[in-house]
């Protein structure tokens, strides 16, 4: 079987107004052009039509038209659906894929320049969420997810082939995957009906229609509004504007869609499990966590399991991904080191390794006394044998354990520590991967000398320093060069 996403509609349909191609900076708060049009007899049939149950095709398009609007990006048209008065606009990912501006015109001939706040991808989540700059505007409301069924009648509003103003078509419900967030109807669509509300019978959002067969006609489908409400529901909770690339929500209207994620906080206990979020390439299971971090703020964030192997991803709060680790097939951990590299809310993926995996696993983030990457090369500074190092300084206190482990080395490395009085405390090499649990005499700052044991030796190297509740290990490093 092969879907078709519906193309943009291929011919352009230019808005006449000035500045149009304007830069990306302004697209979010520029308002394009205002009018004070209004559809005669829409206010008093809406109030009306809100009493009643089951609404002929006419009633259904004067109650819902006024909050499915026409978009425009320099590649194509589609349509959108206002979910939220002070301008958020759900569409279709593909609509707006690649766009360096999106304009949005409303059923009443109002325009603007659209936000792109949220976005999937069409091989994931299909949706994106828009923002405008207006307030006051019409939505429609969401219909039950339980409440969809096969033979339901159903219909579509949107803009087909760029046509203004919106038409309505009818069909009927051919197949339901609440779970999935899929609607199979044989409503009659055409490219620019992507990102438009296929409606129920009672004028509310069934879900967003969005495209269909390749090789047969009446065989379409849209993305139902549960998936929808969670996209929004993510957006609002402060999750990564770009969750729908790599995640399937799933929605709860019981609790927050991520947990949240305490720094130095105790271990979260999770499960993975059949009714869990969906990963969209490999289709294993996932939950999200989130926490605020500060900008260059180091953290540590380890998930382990005897059960599945542990994969995490950390998304930064504008989507870029900062971090990534996995662990071994199946049990062990999974540690994720970064510096944070912009203040905001961050997103963890806590996700299983393989599609088959389910089970328990346990979650926690720290913030390492010290944490750093750096790299040892000809001209780093040198000690008296020649050896290359670098020095880092990190406060301690009297009788704290520290547990200093060491990745990613790619030579041995040779250490020093040294109190805020210039004595050692320890010296010695180690392993290239390792922790080295030290206990600290007194309070104060400390200097960490990272070398090499052999003086010609050159690379790259990753460490961190955290407070550790184990006993120090007097043998943990060796004190023979």
């Amino acid at each position: 079987m092969t879907l078709q996403f519906f193309p943009r509609s291929s011919k352009l349909v230019r808005f006449a107004i000035t500045g149009l191609m304007a830069t990306q900076a302004a697209i979010a708060t520029t308002v394009i052009s205002e009018f004070t049009l209004t559809t005669p007899g829409i206010d008093s049939t809406r109030a009306a039509l809100a009493k009643s149950e089951r609404l002929s095709g006419q009633d259904i398009y004067r109650k819902a038209a006024p909050a499915v609007v026409y978009i425009e990006t320099e590649q194509g048209t589609g349509s959108g659906v206002i979910i939220d008065a002070n301008g958020l606009i759900v569409t279709n990912a593909h609509v707006v894929e690649g766009a360096q501006q999106v304009a949005v015109e409303l059923a009443d001939g109002r325009k603007f320049m659209a936000q792109v706040v949220s976005q999937g991808t069409p091989g994931c989540v299909d949706l994106a969420v828009l923002k405008i700059q207006a307030t006051k505007l019409p939505t429609i409301n969401f219909a039950a997810a339980s409440s969809v069924e096969k033979g339901q009648e159903v219909f579509a509003i949107g803009y087909p082939k760029g046509t203004k103003p919106s038409s309505i078509t009818r069909g009927g419900v051919s197949n339901v995957s609440i779970d999935q967030g899929r609607i199979d109807t044989d409503v009659t669509l055409n490219p620019g009906n992507s990102g438009g509300a296929l409606l129920n019978d009672r004028g509310e959002l069934l879900g967003i229609n969005t495209g269909g067969r390749r090789d047969a006609t009446g065989m379409n489908f849209a993305i139902a509004a549960n998936k929808v409400q969670a996209l929004v529901q993510a957006l609002k909770q402060g999750l990564s504007p770009i969750l729908g690339q790599y995640v399937s929500l799933t929605t709860s209207s019981s609790h927050d869609l991520a947990a949240k994620l305490l720094l130095n906080g105790a271990v979260n206990n999770g499960t993975l499990q059949k009714s869990d979020n969906l990963m969209c390439g490999d289709k294993s299971r996932a939950d999200l966590y989130t926490f605020k971090g500060d900008a260059d703020q180091p953290v540590k964030i380890s998930m382990t399991s005897s059960q599945i192997g542990s994969y995490l991803v950390l998304l930064g709060p504008n989507g870029e991904v900062v971090a990534e680790r996995q662990s071994k097939e199946r049990g062990g951990t999974a540690t994720m080191l970064a510096k944070l590299p912009v203040a905001g809310t961050y997103t963890v993926i806590a996700n299983a390794l393989h599609p088959e995996q389910l089970g328990a696993y346990q979650l926690q983030a720290t913030v390492p006394l010290l944490f750093e990457q750096g790299r040892l090369t000809r001209t780093s500074p040198q000690l008296q044998d020649g050896s290359p190092y670098s020095s880092y300084r990190f406060t301690g206190q009297a009788n704290q354990t520290i547990a200093l482990t060491l990745y990613q080395f790619d030579f041995d490395p040779y250490l020093i520590l040294l109190d805020s009085e210039g004595k050692k405390v320890v010296e010695g090499k180690a392993d290239r991967q390792s922790k080295v649990d030290i206990k600290l005499p007194r309070n104060g700052s400390y200097t960490l000398i990272v070398s090499t044991v052999n003086p010609n030796d050159r690379g790259r190297f990753l460490l961190s320093i955290q407070p550790s509740e184990e006993t120090a290990s007097p043998n943990a490093v060796s004190q023979n060069r």
